[in-house]
């Protein structure tokens, strides 16, 4: 079976690390989709021109840095080392997948230039984007629950504390490397 058809069942939580083929290159290609997948979020997100795709990089590299050592220190922490590759494999296949469910909605995210009804435009998109980080937590707390052998619970507290502590890396980097109109809002 093809790796984005595996992926592509994570979502609907019909795969799980345990079926990612083993070993370096499979988990290299999942990395590699996750950051193709990143940088049209960044493009979506920011546009072409603005201030190069550097700074959007250095954030999913840091944003990537901080799912390795997350994951993986909890798998050595549950004595599954030999789950690494497969649960990395996962996690960035299923965030990548993801990403490309976002996509559509970064890019129609409204604005108040194009609409007068902006408020209902923007309960309706913000309503989906919570939805979609619902299904998040649960795609990506089912991979930690079947990799670290924890309950469903348990699985999606451990994926929202991924978010989190992602979250404190991207804002304090992002203060520091997209400063003004290219980074976070004054």
């Amino acid at each position: 079976m093809s790796l984005i058809r595996l992926f592509f069942q994570l979502l609907f939580l019909r795969a799980g690390p345990e079926d990612m083929p083993a070993g370096h290159q499979p988990l290299l290609i999942a990395v590699g989709f996750y950051l193709v997948v990143g940088v049209l979020l960044d493009i979506a997100v920011t546009g072409e021109g603005q201030s190069g795709l550097g700074g959007g990089l250095l954030l999913l590299a840091a944003d990537a840095a901080v799912l390795v050592a997350y994951s993986a220190g909890l798998a050595m922490l549950r004595d599954h080392r030999a789950r690494i590759p497969q649960m990395l494999t996962a996690l960035f296949g299923a965030t990548a997948m993801l990403g490309l469910v976002a996509w559509p909605l970064v890019v129609m995210q409204p604005t108040g230039a194009e609409a007068a009804d902006i408020d209902t435009q923007l309960g309706l998109w913000s309503v989906l984007m919570i939805a979609l980080f619902a299904w998040n937590l649960v795609v990506l707390g089912q991979i930690y629950r079947r990799t670290l052998e924890f309950g469903a619970a348990i699985g999606v507290l451990t994926a929202l504390g991924y978010f989190i502590l992602s979250s404190l890396v991207y804002m304090t980097l992002a203060v520091q490397l997209l400063p003004g109109e290219a980074g976070l809002p004054s």
